[in-house]
């Protein structure tokens, strides 16, 4: 008795006896329940999934599991299969190109020079504008565009106004985003864009709109760039001939004021005056010199020094002429100079306007966008979208992550409540 005592009590502390076992309907799991082996086999739980808790519980969770999974999926097919339209899809890929502007610097080079390059900046702008409500404007006078989208009668997810949204411009430019699609590669400038309509020719349609009316855009950018180029250069060239004019006008009233035509070239036949008469003086000096040794009593020698004083008095009175007093030459040939260079620097000035004006009129024939077309819009031959049993796919396998991952949080929850 005493040592079955014993034995129970280590089967107690180490030991467990396994009951029963089955298989889960549900889950297809085996369970196995094991209970230690001094318990009383009256006192232990019987087979869950034959008691009346066992059976709620696997009702419960096939309601969620429909209601989660099932549910979801039978309606996607059913929208699916039955109601979402078909969806065509027109391709056009083109390249927004400008002239080589590095050809601007000269207007010969500009002559010469008709590079073309693409412009990725231009493209950005034509990119936005296809998405813009400007565009919706222009396809509702078009191609009459709320109608083209409003096609499908079951289809509530793609077709205009929806389930849920109005007939506004806004809501249908809000609904429009959802059939355009833009792809830009910035290393070779070409642009793809897709349009989706439920008939082909809507589709094409569409797109040829969309390509017009990007074109009149950005010619409507070049004009106004070239308009103001132009503006812009014959302003300057207006201002740079009144300026000459402005100049020419006050070197003529100081040749009126002064009586000079040019007082520089006064100033240097005065100089000459001087120079000559500074060689006369020495000549005469020198005759005087060799009289006074030949004949120093000479009647001559007294006429030679008047002559030589003459001769310094004109010196000094051509000297003072140019630049003795305020009233001499040398304020009138700096104000004559300051009036030459003013006029100088204008006449460059217009020149430089009327050869920058030159460059604006080339620029204005040649420096246009282009938006040139690679692959042309054609009508499609068969729908692209909806890709139908993908995405019934897509919505079981969802449904049912989204279940198991509930479920998984829901046991967890219960268990740590349990303990």
């Amino acid at each position: 008795m005493m040592g079955r005592q014993l034995w129970s009590a280590h089967l107690k502390f180490v030991g467990v006896k396994l009951l029963s076992r089955g298989k889960d309907s549900l889950t297809g799991d085996q369970l196995i329940e094991l209970i230690p082996l001094d318990q009383p086999l009256d006192n232990v739980h019987r087979q869950p999934w034959h008691s009346p808790e066992g059976l709620i519980n696997r009702a419960y969770e096939h309601f969620w599991y429909n209601v989660c999974v099932v549910a979801p999926t039978v309606l996607a097919a059913i929208f699916f299969l039955f109601m979402a339209a078909d969806r065509f899809e027109t391709e056009v890929r083109f390249v927004v190109k400008s002239p080589n502007s590095s050809a601007s610097t000269q207007l010969s080079s500009l002559v010469a020079d008709t590079g073309i390059v693409r412009s990725n900046e231009d493209a950005y702008i034509v990119h936005a504008f296809l998405q813009s409500r400007d565009a919706v404007r222009r396809l509702v006078e078009d191609v009459d565009l709320a109608n083209k989208l409003s096609q499908p009668a079951l289809d509530f997810v793609w077709g205009f106004p929806g389930l849920f949204g109005g007939e506004s411009r806004e809501h249908l430019w809000r609904h429009f985003e959802k059939f355009i699609s833009i792809d830009f590669d910035s290393s070779t400038g070409i642009t793809i864009l897709n349009i989706q309509a439920f008939r082909p020719e809507d589709s094409k349609a569409i797109a040829e709109s969309l390509i017009r009316n990007s074109e009149q855009l950005i010619n409507n950018i070049s004009k106004r760039s070239q308009v103001a180029t132009l503006a812009g250069a014959t302003r300057e060239v207006e201002i740079s001939r009144e300026r000459a004019r402005k100049t020419l006008e006050d070197v003529t009233a100081f040749r009126k004021r002064t009586a000079l035509v040019d007082p520089t070239s006064y100033s240097k036949a005065a100089l000459e005056t001087i120079t000559t008469l500074s060689v006369e003086i020495a000549q005469v000096r020198a005759e005087l010199a060799q009289l006074a040794t030949s004949s120093p009593n000479s009647p001559q020698a007294q006429s030679l020094r008047l002559k030589i004083d003459a001769l310094a008095h004109q010196i000094t009175e051509e000297r003072a002429a140019l630049a003795g007093s305020d009233s001499s030459l040398a304020p009138l040939i700096a104000e004559y100079e300051r009036l030459s260079l003013e006029r100088e620097f204008a006449e460059r000035t217009f020149a430089s306007a009327m050869t920058a004006l030159e460059i604006a009129r080339i620029d204005a024939g040649r420096q246009q966008l282009y938006l040139d077309l690679i692959s042309m819009p054609i009508i499609p031959d068969h729908a692209q979208y909806p890709y139908r049993l993908l995405n019934i796919l897509f919505v079981f396998l969802g449904c049912s992550m989204a279940y198991s991952l509930l479920r998984g949080v829901i046991g967890d929850t219960l268990s740590h409540a349990g303990n």
